[in-house]
């Protein structure tokens, strides 16, 4: 029995859709081989000395503080670049007492950067042990020390009972920061420390008071309106009579009382 004869135009037909199935499946191949060619060079590339660690710029800070980055973050040269976590030393720099933020960054192909941001102190604070404390406008402690040791730093001081380790908030410096900050440098001049006596009641805001220079004393009562009593006491300190003074009561602002040592009264002649 003979074979059947094919159509020549089948056989070329059939023969095309051979061709074309081949060229689909070289396609394939050659585009996986791409893919897995792209991903080795890619993982060769992030291995390679060329995207290793190279140069280290760190802004923000100088002298001591930009020693103490340095030790806290100790990157290596020559890491990988892909190796390092910049969170982890973020998180590092930003637990250091003095940072109020740190950013760490990589900048490929071979730097990282590193901006920190310094706390600003604004007063010092006499700790229960007879150190210092330096705080800054939030009330964190950013440093600790001998009064003789950090008395060139020439801050206002607040007397209040310190409770707060490195880089911890203390609310008992707040009242006394708030008045600082509130105050125009004409009456800055007459102050010689901030007083704040918190009170364990929960109704209380605790009383704050100013220690004068002269050994007078101004009370603001509870730290509030505090604008209106730096006004009034303002007021008395440059429309009054000084001498003999020993406190300045402003706790109502409206109506401020002074009161002068008698004895200083009668030795000055005053009535």
């Amino acid at each position: 029995m003979s074979n059947p004869k094919i159509d020549p135009r089948l056989r070329a037909r059939r023969a095309a859709v051979y061709r074309a199935e081949g060229r689909r499946r070289l396609n394939l191949l050659l585009a996986a081989l791409a893919i897995i060619g792209t991903f080795f060079c890619g993982w060769a590339a992030l291995r390679s000395s060329l995207l290793d660690l190279d140069h280290i710029e760190i802004t923000g800070v100088t002298g001591a503080r930009l020693t103490e980055v340095q030790q806290v973050s100790p990157l290596e040269i020559g890491t990988p670049l892909k190796d390092i976590n910049t969170r982890v030393f973020q998180n590092k720099l930003e637990e250091l007492p003095w940072v109020e933020r740190a950013e760490v960054e990589k900048s490929w192909p071979n730097k990282v950067k590193i901006d920190v941001t310094e706390r600003i102190a604004v007063a010092q604070v006499e700790r229960s042990d007879g150190k210092v404390a330096i705080v800054d406008g939030s009330g964190v402690v950013m440093a600790a020390g001998s009064a003789g040791h950090l008395q060139d730093l020439q801050l206002p001081s607040i007397k209040t009972a310190l409770r707060a380790n490195l880089g911890e908030t203390e609310p008992h410096a707040l009242p006394g920061i708030a008045l600082i900050e509130a105050m125009p440098e004409d009456l800055s001049a007459w102050v010689d420390a901030v007083t704040y006596t918190p009170n364990d009641t929960p109704t209380s805001r605790g009383t704050i008071s100013i220690d004068l220079i002269g050994s007078a004393a101004a009370h603001l009562g509870e730290p509030i309106l505090l604008n209106d009593k730096i006004q009034a006491l303002r007021s008395v300190l440059n429309g009054v009579e000084l001498t003999c003074i020993r406190t300045i009561d402003v706790a109502v602002p409206d109506f401020p009382t002074v009161r002068r040592d008698p004895n200083c009264k009668a030795a000055a002649g005053l009535k």
